[in-house]
């Protein structure tokens, strides 16, 4: 009864403001009314008063007395649907083996090395003995989803339509079903070029996502070198297939880092962290992107990158937070000193080497040097500029902390006169240990140089897609790391230092033969 007041207060006092909402802006008016209507709570709240009984997240039920309801056994590849919006934390993020669908945790179907293209597997598939063997480590592994010892058995086959590399025409071939001996899941046994839920051989994903995404080449040229047919009015209309591809991947990875031990990455000890501004719509403030790396400095792989409306320290908190979620716990970190990042990684990681970057240390001095000779109103080849140069430039390059020490307190009674000069030596004398961490391990990473080559590149794919939307998919996240797991898979051109090599390599990933996103579906599938 007092509910039924209240809401009845609620209504009475919300007329008038609607009403003089709608006098002084109408459109606001009905624009606002329109959202109230499409609300979700508000259809959640709805389906609550027609029955109560119900729970709202559909995990207990009263009528069960409080205990969780069993999901009901459908777990075939065909009955599951990905969600699209994955939670960032990663207590949710399925294991190897295990899928999450609108039906909760399900058993994702199984992938085994049973040929390398469609007419092998079908050779395979009609010599059942063969089939046999090549399944049984699978029929007698142990079941992801309940972790049974049990293993499976064969319950038949199923139908499967496949689009081959280079084709438009779906083909069907049979693949074997099985079911869990201890808890009744039921799935199915793919060969390793079919990924669960797609049509489309892996080689011509694969080679859709290394177009979009190692070249400077948008959606719809991605769409045209691969021949896709165009809607009936010849125009390229929503999203192309290189699109849907990109956000499947970014997320299967929403968890970087998680992904990255699951393939075989051997954990880091010292990486790269910055963060950079990636400029999108010009005059706008809707789709500023800054991008949070973290990289390794040995196998130049991408650990982690976050898309993040603000490069503060809750940012980089969040991209180190990550990181330790997966027990990556890093001895050294480089980075260009910025606040936000020394307070972070104080707060984080409070046991380990920060390094300054050594050349952004030195272009702090040419900043402070700049503003200095437009206050004195110096040439710019003033002598005095120079000496002042050559003085700074020698304390950061004195090869102890102890002359280190000397030749700043010296440097300062110099500067007592001039107040720019004096707070550049005060900044030095603030972060003297993280100057000189690098004296004393010489064989840790000085410089950010290498993330900074990363992010040129990332810039020049962004330009080529205009810009990255707002989307309930998270499209922008998703886009990224799915640009940083390609990154760590494609090999060096001719010329580089490791060229012919991938990150994922240098990082003792052992793809066993086969092609990248091949690997990915094959160790994603494992039954471990």
């Amino acid at each position: 009864m007092e509910d039924i007041i209240l809401m009845k207060w609620y209504v009475i006092c919300l007329i008038p403001i609607f009403l003089l909402l709608l006098f002084v802006n109408p459109t606001k008016a009905i624009n606002s009314l329109a959202v109230y209507m499409r609300s979700p709570h508000r259809k959640q709240r709805q389906k609550q008063k027609r029955d109560p009984a119900e729970p709202s997240d559909g995990s207990v039920s009263e009528k069960s007395g409080g205990q969780a309801v069993t999901p009901p056994k459908q777990s075939e590849e065909a009955q599951a649907t990905t969600v699209e919006e994955l939670p960032q934390s990663l207590s949710l993020v399925p294991r190897p083996g295990v899928i999450l669908t609108k039906r909760g945790l399900q058993l994702r179907p199984m992938v085994a090395r049973l040929g390398d293209d469609l007419a092998e597997y079908r050779s395979l598939w009609q010599d059942k003995d063969q089939f046999k063997v090549a399944i049984k480590p699978l029929l007698q592994g142990s079941c992801p989803l309940c972790e049974g010892q049990g293993g499976f058995r064969r319950i038949g086959s199923a139908k499967r339509t496949l689009i081959p590399a280079g084709s438009r025409t779906r083909v069907e071939f049979r693949v074997q079903k099985i079911e869990c001996q201890d808890c009744a899941a039921i799935t199915r046994i793919l060969p390793t070029f079919c990924l669960p839920f797609k049509s489309h051989h892996t080689q011509t994903i694969q080679n859709a996502l290394e177009n979009c995404w190692r070249r400077n080449n948008s959606y719809r040229d991605t769409t045209a070198i691969l021949n896709q047919t165009l809607p009936e009015s010849e125009q390229y209309q929503g999203h192309t297939l290189p699109y849907e591809w990109t956000i499947w991947l970014g997320g299967v990875a929403i968890h970087l880092p998680q992904l990255l031990v699951w393939l075989g990455f051997q954990l880091p000890k010292h990486s790269l962290l910055d963060e950079y501004f990636l400029k999108q719509d010009k005059g706008t403030d809707n789709h500023r992107i800054f991008g949070v790396t973290v990289q390794d400095p040995t196998s130049t792989a991408i650990w982690n990158i976050v898309r993040v409306d603000r490069n503060n320290t809750s940012a980089f908190k969040q991209t180190l937070q990550q990181l330790k979620q997966v027990d990556i716990y890093l001895r050294a970190i480089t980075s260009d000193g910025w606040p936000a990042i020394l307070r972070a990684v104080r707060e984080e990681l409070d046991d380990c080497l920060h390094l300054l970057c050594f050349f952004h240390a030195k272009q702090n001095v040419f900043e402070t040097l700049e503003k200095y000779r437009r206050t004195k109103k110096l040439a710019s080849d003033a002598p005095e500029l120079f000496e002042w140069q050559q003085a700074f430039f020698a304390v950061l390059d004195a090869p102890n902390q102890k002359l280190y020490r000397a030749r700043l307190r010296t440097l300062t009674k110099r500067a007592a006169d001039e107040p720019i000069l004096l707070a550049r030596c005060q900044s030095l004398s603030r972060k003297i240990h993280f100057n000189t961490h690098r004296l004393r391990s010489p064989l840790l990473t000085a410089t950010t140089s290498l993330v900074e080559l990363t992010f040129k590149f990332l810039t020049r794919k962004i330009e080529s897609l205009y810009s990255f939307r707002r989307s309930k998919c998270d499209a922008a996240q998703k886009s990224l790391t799915t640009w940083a797991l390609i990154r760590n898979f494609i090999p060096y051109l001719p010329g580089a230092k490791y060229a012919g090599q991938s990150p994922a390599q240098l990082a003792g990933v052992d793809l066993q033969g086969l092609p990248w996103l091949q690997y990915i579906n094959l160790k994603l599938s494992a039954a471990t």
